[in-house]
């Protein structure tokens, strides 16, 4: 049956709408894309190690030790790593979990995979399973220049297993001495406004300063105290060896201080 005009139009409207909302989430990905790598990497000096962490929701499905050393060794196998590594099983009855670690140490870089299965009940008190997948990359020295890079690997790699994954970047670089307050909020302004964030929170204590985000930016978040953030940067002052550490992270710092 053909179309009449009105519908056809429709139709194109359509079409269209479709092709400036990808056209939309290209650019915002490029933009994003862009604004972390140069925040993340090209603009840090003196930079120590750099860590990139993606986990997500397996499955409900109680997965045993071949199973889990598979799924580790397939992952492994993704990231180039086919040799060198260890595994590991673990029961931990307090937690209530079943774990296979692979790990692989470096010189450029550690590697750690693990596969988690946690046992629990759910709210009709039945016991239940919940499988989880967590890869964590830590890049040495100026090698952490590469974080973002590992990010989208990682994502692309989660995607084609059917995940949906969950990431995090984290940056640390150093300068001799003790910040003063100024240089401290030179380097704030200086990364909200690269991130095109705005200040949410912020936290100080002993020798730390704490500072929290958000941008539009960046699709991921995380909420705090109710409010999304999802850039953080922190310094922390370490008397002994007369060094001020500069924490960045998209969206949070996961490291202590």
């Amino acid at each position: 049956m053909n179309m009449n005009r009105k519908t056809k139009i429709y139709v194109l409207v359509l079409i269209w709408a479709a092709i400036l909302l990808q056209l939309f989430i290209n650019s915002s990905i490029d933009r994003e894309k862009r604004m972390v790598e140069q925040v993340m990497s090209e603009d840090i000096s003196n930079l120590t190690e750099g860590t990139v962490k993606a986990y997500a929701y397996f499955g409900d499905e109680t997965l045993n030790e071949t199973v889990r050393e598979g799924m580790a060794q397939k992952l492994a196998k993704e990231l180039g790593i086919t040799s060198g590594y260890r595994i590991e099983n673990k029961v931990d009855d307090k937690a209530k979990s079943e774990i296979t670690t692979l790990s692989k140490h470096g010189e450029q870089a550690d590697t750690l995979i693990k596969i988690i299965s946690l046992h629990a009940k759910d709210r009709y008190e039945q016991e239940s399973v919940e499988d989880y997948v967590m890869v964590e990359i830590n890049l040495k020295g100026s090698n952490g220049t590469a974080a973002y890079t590992y990010k989208k690997k990682l994502a692309d790699i989660y995607e084609a297993l059917g995940m949906n994954a969950n990431t995090n970047i984290y940056l640390l670089s150093q300068e001799k001495g003790q910040l003063l307050d100024e240089e401290i909020e030179d380097y704030i302004d200086r990364f909200l406004e690269e991130t095109n964030a705005t200040e949410i929170d912020r936290t100080e204590f002993d020798n730390v300063i704490c500072i929290y985000g958000y941008s539009r930016d960046i699709d991921e978040f995380v909420y705090l105290n109710n409010k999304r953030v999802n850039v953080n940067i922190a310094f922390s002052y370490d008397s002994k060896e007369d060094i001020t550490y500069i924490h960045r992270a998209v969206p949070f710092v996961d490291k202590s201080f």
